[in-house]
């Protein structure tokens, strides 16, 4: 029996119904593994249409539960509900399938080229849900002419571009400017709405990591995504990190691009009560800020290692609040430990970027680093103790054992590896400065 075939209602329905489950039953899932490309590819899209059709079918059948009131006679809260327990526990699901059946009862024209699997389940929402939304002083003829449109469209276009012509669809009776108005309108709603539900949730796992999760407007994941990219996509990886990452998977490296780009998050520019950026204290002992052993916590409650508070004193407004043996405050933090912005141009200028070995990162993307002297050995913030170091290398010349010095050709910083790479420890300069 043909699935196109299927009535919608009536006394065969359940009788239909068993027969497409036998036919289903006595498939054969091994029989697909001698197809060839081709007849494998054509299968899928088969399949797809008849899973379009189900959708329709499933559609229905839901109108028909919330309609009998199976949900309060079950002492269920809602349809969805009701349907949840009954099969698969996905409440979610479930009320998104209560959802498209009740849009799909007042777009006929869309239930019915869902039936015929013309189009599939998101198509079908999208079109419906537009058609819904149109004006409520426009011509029953209009919108119809829109729904049909939509529909044939939608057999050619990804769902993407699908979205982008529903907010042109005005243009089937209304002229051009009136369409640019109605699509502007209908692009700033959208946009006040993904405003209204953005929302960051966060939960700390109490072993050293947070795990979380987002929505966003559009265009703010797009350019969240780019930065991400920016960082973790192969062909802007650098030379180290590469050797260093090459096993890690897709959701790693945007982790760890996550990680550079809250690091390069500017702090001067955050709100906070005092208008000087977001200031963070560190409490640890002078002896463990200077020979970088031992943790300190910050004010928000976090521990952090020795090493990553001397770090983070070179960038941010973290401001290391030094305790004595006896617990007395002797530093509250120097603010001239940060570089000047006219120090920062300068450094732009003789560095061009991360100054570290083979790293492409801009100057926009670095970090200031105190390169002498370490501010938490009493160096001083001059011109000359500072190089500029994107937040990946600047954790590794903190924690891996580099050093830098200017006693290399044009004065401009030299990287000394530490003997495990490089027993005679050669300096190694970045090839930009080289002739």
């Amino acid at each position: 029996m043909s699935v196109s075939a299927l009535p919608f209602a009536g006394p065969s329905a359940s009788a239909v119904l068993a027969a497409v489950e036998a036919d289903l039953a006595d498939g054969d899932l091994s029989g697909y593994e001698g197809l060839s490309a081709e007849e494998s590819t054509d299968v899928v899209l088969r399949w797809r249409k008849v899973e379009a059709r189900v959708t329709a079918h499933l559609a229905a059948a839901t109108r028909a539960v919330h309609a009998s009131g199976a949900a309060s006679r079950a002492g269920a809260s809602s349809t969805a509900s009701h349907l949840a327990h009954q099969f698969g526990g996905n409440r979610h699901a479930a009320a998104s399938d209560v959802h498209l059946a009740q849009q799909l009862e007042k777009a006929a024209r869309v239930e019915q080229a869902l039936a015929g699997g013309a189009i599939n389940k998101e198509q079908a929402a999208l079109v419906a849900r537009t058609v819904s939304d149109l004006p409520a002083t426009i011509s029953d003829e209009a919108r119809a002419g829109c729904e049909v449109a939509l529909i044939e469209d939608a057999q050619h276009l990804s769902i993407r571009d699908l979205r982008h012509r529903a907010d042109r669809i005005t243009d089937v009776f209304k002229p051009a400017p009136e369409v640019d108005r109605y699509e502007g309108a209908a692009v700033a709603a959208r946009e006040r709405s993904a405003y209204e539900r953005a929302q960051l949730w966060m939960k700390d796992h109490d072993d050293g990591t947070v795990s979380g999760g987002f929505t966003l407007p559009e265009a703010v994941a797009g350019r969240l995504r780019n930065a991400l990219d920016g960082f973790a996509a192969p062909r802007r990886r650098r030379t180290d990190a590469a050797q260093a990452d090459d096993d890690l998977t897709w959701m790693q490296r945007q982790g760890r691009a996550l990680v550079a780009l809250v690091e390069h998050l500017p702090t001067d520019g955050l709100p906070d009560a005092g208008g000087s950026g977001l200031v963070v204290t560190v409490n640890l002992d002078v002896g463990q800020l200077v020979d970088g052993i031992g943790t300190g916590r910050t004010s928000t409650g976090q521990r952090m290692s020795a090493g990553d508070v001397r770090r983070e004193a070179c960038r941010v407004g973290v401001v290391p609040q030094v305790l004595g043996g006896a617990s007395v405050p002797l530093d509250l933090g120097r603010t001239q430990r940060l570089f000047s912005r006219a120090q920062r141009l300068a450094l732009a200028h003789r560095d061009q970027g991360c100054a570290f070995p083979d790293c492409d990162r801009p100057p926009s993307w670095t970090e200031t680093h105190h390169a002498r002297e370490p501010w938490s050995h009493g160096g001083g913030t001059d011109l000359e103790d500072g190089v500029l170091l994107c937040p990946f290398h600047h954790r590794q010349v903190h924690h891996d054992g580099w050093s830098i010095t200017f006693e290399t050709p044009g004065r401009y910083p030299g990287f000394i590896p530490p003997t495990r790479l490089d027993p005679h420890r050669r300096p190694r300069t970045h090839a930009r400065y080289r002739p």
